[in-house]
C-alpha cells in the first residue's frame, strides 16, 4: 500500500473540510473569546489528528498553577514558560474534535509494508507532514480568518510526545 498523489490528496481534503466544519462549531459555542494558538494534535502513529485551541486568560491560570506548586519544575524560565504555553495537553480547549483520516485498514498496511523494509520513521515523517501541509491548507480558508486571534497568534502540529520546541520549528517548514 503507498500514499500516492490522489491518496494524499483525499487525505487533506477530509481533513480541511473536518476542521472547517468543526472550528465553524466550535467558534459558534466559543463567541467572544480570543486565541492565541491552535494546534493539530497529532497521533501520526494511529493517523489521529486533534484539534485544539487555547486563550490566554486559560493560559495565566494554568501557569500560576504550576508556579504555585511545590516541586522543582515550576515553570520559570522562558523556556520553561513556553514549552508550557504551546504544550496542548494543558490547554482549555484541547482535542475539542478528533479524526482518524486515514483508513484502519490502510494504515496497517503501510506499517506492515514500512515494517518489513526498514521504512517505518520514514512513512510516520509522511504522516506528520501530510497532517501539516493540511492545517498550512486550512490556514488558508476563511473559517481560519475568523479565528479571533492575538496578534501573535500561532497554528501549529505536534505530535504525540513530541518536544514544543520541535513542533514549533516545523511551522517554518509548511
Amino acid at each position: 500500500m503507498i500514499l500516492n498523489d490522489e491518496v494524499i490528496k483525499n487525505i487533506k481534503n477530509d481533513i480541511i473540510s473536518f476542521a472547517i466544519t468543526e472550528t465553524e462549531k466550535f467558534l459558534t459555542q466559543k463567541s467572544g473569546e480570543i486565541f492565541y494558538a491552535f494546534a493539530f494534535d497529532l497521533n501520526a502513529a494511529y493517523g489521529e489528528i486533534n484539534l485544539c485551541f487555547n486563550t490566554e486568560e486559560h493560559f495565566q491560570k494554568t501557569l500560576k498553577y504550576y508556579q504555585n506548586q511545590s516541586n522543582s519544575y515550576s515553570y520559570h524560565s522562558n523556556e520553561e514558560i513556553k514549552s508550557l504555553k504551546y504544550n496542548t495537553g494543558d490547554w482549555e480547549y484541547q482535542c475539542f474534535s478528533t479524526i482518524y483520516p486515514i483508513d484502519e485498514t490502510f494504515l496497517e498496511q503501510l506499517y506492515q509494508t514500512s515494517y518489513e523494509d526498514g521504512s517505518y520513521s520514514h512513512v510516520l515523517t509522511k504522516i506528520i507532514q501530510i497532517f501539516s501541509e493540511s492545517l498550512t491548507l486550512f490556514k488558508q480558508t476563511e473559517t481560519y480568518k475568523k479565528i479571533p486571534k492575538t496578534e501573535d497568534f500561532i497554528a501549529f502540529t505536534i505530535d504525540h510526545d513530541e518536544d514544543v520546541e520541535d513542533a514549533l520549528m516545523r511551522i517554518e517548514e509548511y
